[in-house]
């Protein structure tokens, strides 16, 4: 399976290159942030300035516009025109199957609308953007918390590989609102400064909301591009929010993963690991 096409959505930019220019430069999205409707103490996170994110989709997206998007959706709208516009892979195409990957989806409708509104529900939520763009196939949600992502992507490769689709597009995203800050604080999981991820003195995470896009294809493309060689998933079956101490399961999908790709460890330049900065989560990566 080939890469033809990516995006990156965040309030550090709108495209891959901002992204990897901001990553050049040192730049981060966090800021401390100051949301008395959700808490009297400020706290770190990289949140979009929701008038930005409306003028960008106004914008890039003037003929799309007309119709009412929640905050989510135009944050995958912005996500998917941009990668579909630098990829011949068309969500028109009945070969192309269209897989949205998301933790929590529309939840801040929550704080607005009743639990019954249509938009809190992912699979429609992922119907409604399908449509737009005219998808002839039932589009597929993938929701597995922080998993989320990755797993979006092996289950496109398991498609793409078996014949069933020739392309994917798979878009991941969530946004930040007060039940999921408030959740992640009942944990005591957030950080009351900049995250530090493996390091000794970590105190926690910052949240962060944005979106991203991956187009990928069966076959390769003329020009030299990213392959997925292999991908593995695995349980730990541990705790329904903690990981396993050991890191056996991760090291297992780990070592699945680098077989199907006929790899060695050695061959490995870049990890790109969680990092949460929580004291167990990283201890179970190190380990892994």
């Amino acid at each position: 399976m080939f890469i033809r096409s990516d995006n990156i959505t965040s309030p550090l930019g709108w495209t891959t290159h901002q992204h990897f220019e901001a990553l050049r430069q040192g730049r981060s999205g966090l800021r401390l942030q100051e949301r008395p409707d959700w808490t009297a103490t400020p706290f770190w996170a990289a949140l979009f300035d929701s008038t930005a994110l409306d003028e960008a989709f106004e914008t890039r997206l003037q003929p799309h516009a007309g119709r009412h998007w929640t905050r989510f959706e135009k944050m995958v709208l912005l996500s998917l025109s941009d990668a579909l516009q630098h990829s011949p892979v068309r969500l028109d195409d009945p070969d192309t199957i269209f897989i949205l990957s998301s933790t929590k989806g529309n939840v801040a409708l929550l704080e607005q609308q009743s639990a019954s509104h249509p938009d809190l529900r992912l699979a429609h939520t992922a119907a409604k953007i399908a449509a737009h763009w005219a998808a002839p196939n039932r589009p597929l949600v993938v929701s597995q918390a922080c998993i989320s992502g990755l797993a979006a992507i092996l289950l496109a490769k398991r498609l793409l590989d078996h014949g069933r689709y020739r392309h994917a597009v798979v878009c991941g995203a969530d946004e930040i609102s007060r039940f999921i800050w408030s959740g992640f604080q009942s944990f005591q999981a957030l950080s009351d400064e900049p995250c530090r991820p493996f390091d000794s003195r970590r105190k926690g995470l910052n949240l962060g909301e944005g979106c991203a896009t991956l187009i990928f294809s069966a076959t390769a493309p003329d020009t030299p591009g990213v392959r997925v060689s292999g991908a593995a998933i695995s349980n730990d079956a541990n705790h329904i929010s903690g990981p396993s101490r050991s890191g056996a399961e991760l090291s297992q999908a780990i070592g699945q993963a680098l077989e199907q790709a006929r790899w060695n460890a050695g061959e490995v330049d870049f990890i790109s690991a969680h990092g949460t900065a929580t004291p167990y989560n990283d201890e179970m990566e190190a380990k892994a």
